[in-house]
């Protein structure tokens, strides 16, 4: 009795919030958009973007419910190549405190080499600026009813300094998961809860369906307060440890909708993988091993192309110990 009323509560609480959210929501509004940018994790971004089902300490910035089923202590090192030299760097670290697990995580997205030019686009002192946003977050999660239910909750504190203009707020997120068995994990996530005019909300409701142990589905509605809401899928197929005998390797293909971006007539790296005119499309593989030194360690890669403004390509490391 005790569990079906958990899992009622899991599935009322997106709703509630989706009901309150989408009453103030206001379709361009909102600041701190970098927050969109899967960072974190090279495996979310590879799966279309679905993060709400994500795990360990790069599942933080996406749903802060993941730590919730840590046993062990985790650090998670993210590095992104965005289009137009913008890049992200994204720190994590877990670890669990009685039943309860904490953790916190540190972004920094920045681009270098602007030029400050008037209206008519004449460059002012030859001056280069550098734009930089972080955030700052700590996090609180626990598992319930033998780790079917994982709920978590983080304060942050993001940071723009936009050259001439610099912002602080302190915003809130919220997440859950719900274990079905083996098979079917549902999630849920609401991101930066505060003043949605300073900084963007999103919200993410996703499921992962575990057809067999070599291949899983994921799919995932991402809403935003300044944008339409989008719904992503990732398909991942994995070689377990048995066979391999070195470790466990995971080759990833997402899509989510994306607006036509062009042609791209540079990239050599496009031109040879047909990919080109590409859009929406997500590519990435995973190694993750527990064979070294009684500790596990875990790489992850992503691409996604932009038609004419290039690629995106993130890779991450994580290590349990």
């Amino acid at each position: 009795m005790k569990f079906k009323k958990m899992i009622l509560f899991a599935a009322i609480m997106p709703l509630i919030f989706n009901f309150a959210y989408c009453a103030d929501s206001k379709i361009g509004t909102g600041g701190a958009i970098f927050l969109k940018i899967p960072a974190s994790s090279a495996r979310a971004q590879a799966l279309g973007n679905c993060g709400a089902i994500i795990e360990g300490a790069e599942s933080m910035p996406l749903n802060p419910g993941g730590i919730a089923s840590s046993q062990m202590r985790e650090f998670s090192f993210s590095r992104l190549s965005w289009f137009e030299d913008y890049s992200g760097q994204y720190i994590g670290y877990v670890h669990p405190v009685g039943r309860a697990v904490m953790g916190f995580g540190f972004g920094y997205y920045g681009v270098d080499g602007f030029d400050i030019r008037d209206i008519d686009g004449i460059p002012l002192n030859s001056d280069s600026v550098k734009v930089s946003n972080s955030y700052m977050s700590f996090t609180l999660a626990k598992a319930f009813l033998l780790e079917r239910f994982l709920l978590g909750a983080s304060v942050k504190q993001v940071t723009e300094d936009n050259y001439d203009k610099k912002y602080n707020n302190t915003v809130f997120d919220m997440g859950a998961m719900i274990k079905l068995g083996r098979k079917l994990i549902f999630g849920w996530s609401g991101q930066n809860f505060g003043d949605q005019s300073k900084v963007i909300q999103i919200q993410r409701f996703g499921l992962s369906l575990n057809l067999n142990p070599f291949m899983t589905i994921l799919a995932e509605n991402k809403s935003y307060s300044d944008t339409k809401s989008k719904t992503g899928v990732g398909f991942e197929f994995n070689l377990p440890e048995e066979i391999l005998q070195v470790g466990k390797v995971s080759l990833r293909i997402g899509y989510t909708p994306m607006d036509d971006h062009g042609e791209n007539m540079e990239s050599g790296i496009l031109d040879r993988f047909g990919l080109t005119d590409k859009h929406g499309v997500s590519f990435g593989f995973g190694i993750y091993s527990l064979q070294s030194l009684g500790y596990g360690f875990g790489l992850d890669y992503s691409m996604v192309p932009y038609g004419a403004l290039g690629k995106s390509s993130q890779i991450s490391l994580k290590m349990q110990f």
